[in-house]
């Protein structure tokens, strides 16, 4: 009797054993691991064509920002306070250039925001000094709607 039971009990065990293994093995199967190389394109061709040409045509991108502009700047000086309600406006406005990563010491992330916005985030490599701007497509077509200037925040 005791024999039987001993038996039973190793019978009972593998079978539960092979079950795990074999559902496991199911799980792997149905969901494979597959790795991110590099960045993936930004898929909005629409907003590609826009951003091209904003960042080619001073006249373009003059047309294409909702002056006064929302954003902030950072700090000049440990004593600089930089206004809750800052805007940018015309006669401050720098003309931004084409993205250079300047021999890989930036980085650039377009994404999907909230309610159609689109977000350019753009950093060192050590993250310390960040930009961001945000794109909305207005009855006039995508304009840039905030700016962040490159800083430390």
């Amino acid at each position: 009797m005791l024999f039987k039971n001993k038996l039973t009990l190793v019978s009972i065990s593998l079978l539960v054993v092979m079950v795990i293994i074999t559902s496991c093995k199911s799980k792997a199967d149905a969901e494979p691991i597959v790795a991110e190389e590099g960045p993936q394109p930004f898929e909005n061709e629409e907003f590609v064509a826009f951003y091209n040409t904003f960042s080619s045509d001073s006249v373009f991108q003059l047309e294409h920002i909702t002056f006064p502009l929302e954003g902030t700047r950072p700090q000049a000086d440990s004593l600089d306070v930089v206004p809750p309600d800052f805007r940018w406006t015309l006669d401050t406005w720098k003309i931004h250039s084409a993205f250079d990563d300047g021999n890989k010491s930036f980085v650039r992330e377009i994404v999907n925001g909230p309610a159609g916005i689109i977000i350019e985030y753009i950093s060192d490599v050590s993250g310390q000094y960040t930009m961001e701007r945000r794109f909305a497509k207005l009855s006039s077509g995508w304009n840039l709607i905030y700016y962040r200037k490159m800083g430390k925040y």
